[in-house]
């Protein structure tokens, strides 16, 4: 049986933002990867980069927009 992949488990959104919490993506096709580690009350995502630690809140669209990350960092 084959396990999941780092992919498949980003891929998965279907209309739910909860489902984009542990997802790595990048600012743009060459930005920084970060890490959404949390929904806001407010419908925004919580974002930790990767190599600064700095938090980033950003809407749902913005990290939709972003590429998946395929390599860290």
């Amino acid at each position: 049986m084959q396990g999941r992949g780092f992919e498949d488990v980003q891929a998965a959104y279907l209309g739910d933002p909860l489902k984009l919490i542990g997802q790595v993506r990048r600012f743009g096709e060459e930005g920084p990867a970060y890490e959404v580690l949390a929904l806001q009350e407010d419908g925004r995502l919580v974002t930790e980069v990767i190599d600064s630690g700095e938090r980033v809140i950003c809407a749902v669209k913005e990290v939709l927009d972003d590429p998946m990350a395929e390599t860290i960092p």
